[in-house]
């Protein structure tokens, strides 16, 4: 899922916002097919359309909501911490996916 702002930005509360709101939407795609996720990877496009994907695997499956919010915060906040330059979009996916009850897999809300 993918957020392309009206006008370029570097609201950090505003881009955060974004983000969890994409988190969600994610969530419920995730556990509405039965699936957990192992890796969230966040995408940032700059006002130049230059793009960066910055992604984290998880040592764990999961399908929690804080798990992915946390982790696409903190993806993007490293890269907040590196740049000082305004955005015209952020997404974030999860890969590595499997559905509930296979080997190993429990489901969290």
């Amino acid at each position: 899922h993918e957020n392309t702002f009206s006008t370029d930005t570097d609201d950090c509360r505003f881009i955060f916002q974004r983000l969890n709101d994409l988190c969600q939407k994610i969530h419920e795609r995730v556990v509405r097919h039965k699936l957990l996720f192992r890796t969230v990877t966040v995408k940032i496009r700059l006002q130049n359309f230059e793009t960066h994907t910055h992604g984290k695997t998880l040592p764990f499956f999961t399908s929690r909501l804080q798990d992915l919010q946390k982790t696409a915060q903190k993806l993007a906040q490293d890269y907040f911490a590196q740049r000082n330059k305004k955005l015209r979009l952020v997404g974030v996916r999860v890969s590595n996916l499997k559905f509930v009850g296979e080997q190993g897999a429990l489901l969290t809300r």
